[in-house]
């Protein structure tokens, strides 16, 4: 079910909507982003924030690549546990880099990945693992848990060769 869910998440994120505007300028590109229930991240942020009654961190650094939009979304379910924070680092050739938050209560246990993934040792102690270039899909993950909270980092494979799973680490790392 997880699978299923990264898949589709996968989809929207980094293939039907840049692609849907190929030829976009920034106002359409907001508008459409919009339109999709995406805000800044700092307002999307401080939403989660009160909505989940405990404080998410995300990373202070980022990928070295470009980017033109930055968005931010929480989506809400019924169970406030499988809800989860979307953050988008878009350009305008697509969304190469995304992170999407869920509390560690979560029904939706990132380890069943485990089976797949290359792992990697954080600051901490903690383990994370980097799944790369799922079946059928152009989406590399990289997952951990932080603070309470499940990170799962969606970085498409177009930029995989500079968004390496040691800058990764790097990144997960910045998360205080």
């Amino acid at each position: 079910m997880l699978i299923k869910k990264l898949i589709i998440i996968a989809i929207l994120c980094f293939t039907v909507v840049p692609r849907a505007y190929a030829n976009f300028d920034n106002a359409e590109t907001q508008k459409a982003y919009f339109e999709l229930g995406y805000e800044s991240v700092y307002d999307s942020l401080e939403r989660s924030n009160r909505y989940f009654n405990h404080e998410i961190k995300l990373p202070v650094q980022i990928p070295p690549i470009p980017f033109t939009h930055l968005f931010g979304r929480l989506n809400k379910h019924e169970d406030r546990n499988n809800s989860t924070l979307e953050i988008e680092y878009i350009n305008q050739d697509g969304s190469p880099y995304g992170i999407t938050i869920f509390p560690v209560k979560s029904k939706e246990q990132l380890s069943v990945l485990d089976s797949r993934a290359q792992f990697f040792t954080l600051k901490d102690g903690s383990k994370a693992g980097y799944i790369s270039k799922p079946p059928r899909i152009m989406i590399n993950h990289f997952y951990f848990v932080k603070n309470d909270w499940q990170y799962l980092f969606r970085i498409h494979s177009d930029v995989s060769n500079v968004i390496t799973p040691e800058l990764l680490v790097e990144i997960a790392d910045s998360i205080k």
